[in-house]
């Protein structure tokens, strides 16, 4: 036993060595190969180009099958309508009342539609109605109020132009030239002025526009036609109590910027106001005052005209 374990340890290191030299006889042509052939670089990534990418998805597995289910369904579909399990067999009682009670409920839900549809209508109406209303009485104001007879002075534009300029004010019916010789005292603080008579003329029109105006008012805050005096014929009471008519002075401003004042206070725009002996007149934001008086005025001297 222990011959045989050396002879084939004997023959294993023949063939080692055998194989040895044949190893050593082919490695001389492998090293030339090497030798001839260049090294190969390993190329380096560029540091600002993006990492690659790895496919993390994971392939899906199909969906399970749902052949059972489709044609579930459609047995489901074909088949009819079934009663209740609980009415099946001898309650045939219960099966009906259940019916009455279901078409009974069914009824109720049709009449609440309806006459809720009904409640709508009759609100939809009420306001309609309402408005209409409402609408006619708005007409109604606006035509009681709508009827407007005063002069706008349009019709008469074109004959009331006087050197290229349109006049605001146009003379009524009632304008005469006065008997009694009114006259204007301006006083600019206690200096007082020219004297203006202004009993020669129906009306006096006052502002900055000298072109047109009987009186000029040169102040910066008078209007180019900033008011008007004007002598009417009207209706006149005597002592006696008996009526007659008489030519009386009036004022009017002529929708200006400033206003013009009557004995210190702002009268309306386009409204008449009657002028009395003494009265003070002030147009703007002008010192100049205006007194009016006429030839019977206490210290008023005769000869005057």
């Amino acid at each position: 036993m222990p011959t045989r374990k050396r002879k084939q340890s004997s023959s294993s290191s023949s063939s080692s060595s055998s194989s040895s030299s044949e190893s050593s006889d082919a490695s001389p042509p492998r090293r030339s190969e090497q030798q001839q052939q260049p090294p190969q670089r390993r190329q380096k990534r560029d540091s600002r180009s993006p990492p690659p990418r790895r496919n993390n998805n994971r392939r899906s597995s199909p969906p399970p099958s749902s052949s059972h289910n489709r044609s579930g369904d459609s047995a489901n579909r074909s088949q009819p309508h079934k009663t209740p399990t609980k009415f099946l067999g001898s309650d045939r009682a219960g099966l009906e009342d259940y019916l009455a009670e279901r078409k009974r409920r069914n009824g109720d839900r049709e009449q609440e539609t309806k006459d809720r549809e009904k409640d709508d209508k009759k609100r939809k109406d009420k306001k309609e109605k309402e408005r209409k209303m409402k609408g006619d009485k708005d007409g109604e104001k606006k035509e009681v109020g709508a009827p407007n007879f005063e002069r706008s002075g349009k019709l008469t534009e074109e004959r009331n132009t006087y050197k290229g300029v349109v006049i605001k004010y146009t003379e009524p019916a009632e304008a005469r030239i006065p008997k009694t010789k009114w006259r204007l005292y301006p006083f600019k603080g206690d200096e007082a002025l020219q004297t203006m008579y202004i009993h020669r003329n129906s009306g006096y029109l006052i502002g900055r526009e000298r072109k047109i105006v009987d009186i000029p008012a040169d102040h910066p805050s008078c209007s180019s036609q900033h008011a008007v005096v004007q002598f009417r014929l009207v209706e006149h009471t005597r002592v006696d109590g008996s009526q007659t008519k008489k030519v009386k002075p009036y004022m009017m401003d002529l929708e200006s910027t400033n206003g013009s004042f009557l004995n210190n206070v702002k009268i309306e725009p386009r409204r008449y106001y009657e002028l009395k002996e003494r009265d003070i007149i002030k147009f703007g934001f002008s010192s100049r005052e205006y007194v009016l008086l006429h030839e019977r005025s206490e210290g008023v001297r005769d000869g005057e005209s």
